[in-house]
Formats: C-alpha cells, sequence, structure tokens
C-alpha cells in the first residue's frame, strides 16, 4: 500500500467517523424529543381528567339546595383564598371520584402522596386552584362571589422544567 492509498483509507475512516457519530446524536435527539412528547401527553390527559371530573360536580356546595339567585349564598372568595376555609367539607377526603362533592373542593388540591409515577417516562405533580371570574373577563381572578368559577390545573414534571397549564371555566346558570 502507498502513501496515497493509506492516505485515502484514513480519510474514510474519519468520514465513517463523523457520519456515526452525527447518526447517534440524531438517534439520542430524537429519543429525548419522544419522551418529552410522552410526557407532555400524560400531562394533559391527568389535567384534562382532573377538568372533567371536577366539572361533573356541583358548582358549589351551597347550590344544592335553591340559592334564589342570590350570589351571597355561594362560598366566599376569602375561602377561595385560604386553603384553612376551602377545599374538602368535613368528611371529605379525595381518594376517588365520588368523595369531593363540588367544585371547588378541587382548590388547593394536589395529588396523594403529592406525586404519580409513569415507568419509564417520569414522575408528575398536579395543583389544582379555584377562583372566582367575571363574565366580562375569564383571566382575571375577582374578589366577589360570581356565578363563574374557574379551574386552573397544573401539571409539572420532575425531570422536566416544562409544566403544562390547563383551565376551564365553569358557570352556574339559575333560572326561574
Amino acid at each position: 500500500m502507498n502513501t496515497g492509498q493509506t492516505l485515502l483509507t484514513i480519510c474514510a475512516m474519519i468520514l465513517l467517523g463523523t457520519t456515526i457519530v452525527g447518526v447517534n446524536r440524531t438517534f439520542f435527539s430524537h429519543g429525548v424529543i419522544l419522551q418529552q412528547t410522552e410526557i407532555g401527553l400524560h400531562a394533559i390527559s391527568l389535567a384534562q381528567g382532573m377538568i372533567e371530573e371536577a366539572s361533573g360536580k356541583a358548582f358549589d356546595n351551597f347550590t344544592a339546595p335553591d340559592t334564589g339567585g342570590q350570589t351571597n349564598m355561594l362560598t366566599s372568595p376569602s375561602q377561595l383564598t385560604a386553603p384553612s376555609a376551602l377545599g374538602p367539607e368535613a368528611g371529605e377526603s379525595y381518594r376517588g371520584s365520588n368523595d369531593f362533592n363540588d367544585f371547588d373542593d378541587f382548590n388547593f388540591f394536589r395529588t396523594n402522596p403529592w406525586v404519580i409515577h409513569i415507568p419509564g417516562v417520569d414522575t408528575l405533580k398536579i395543583f389544582c386552584a379555584v377562583d372566582y371570574v367575571d363574565d366580562n373577563d375569564l383571566e382575571t381572578p375577582v374578589a366577589k362571589t360570581t356565578w363563574h368559577k374557574r379551574l386552573t390545573v397544573s401539571v409539572a414534571g420532575v425531570s422536566t422544567q416544562d409544566t403544562v397549564k390547563v383551565s376551564t371555566v365553569f358557570s352556574y346558570w339559575w333560572f326561574r
């Protein structure tokens, strides 16, 4: 083998090595993107499930009896901002879909035991917040009782920096 053939062989080996490193980097990047997508799908699914469960409950603990169209019979906004004043009533705890009886029981709700482990994917944490909103501005919480409550469900992964936030507005309509 002469010098030209040796040089050509060395260049071919360098080109092959560079190609293999590039392909491996692409496969690794693709795997990370797939894992992040799977975590995002799980997070959205968990958040949507919490919203569906909460939306199936009564608007307020006091709407089971007839409120007569009076918002002063509803849970006060100060109770929505105090974790000790709002949440499950006496005897209620979250162990399944039938334990909470109204929408704002999900205020300050966290998954128990604070995390949901999805094998091979990530560990996710769920946090819920309920506040009153005005019908003219559904994005800004108000400090008065209205016929509209917004539930915001946040799902965060332990190994990811992203947090999925999903919101819904639940309204109570009173007809005579």
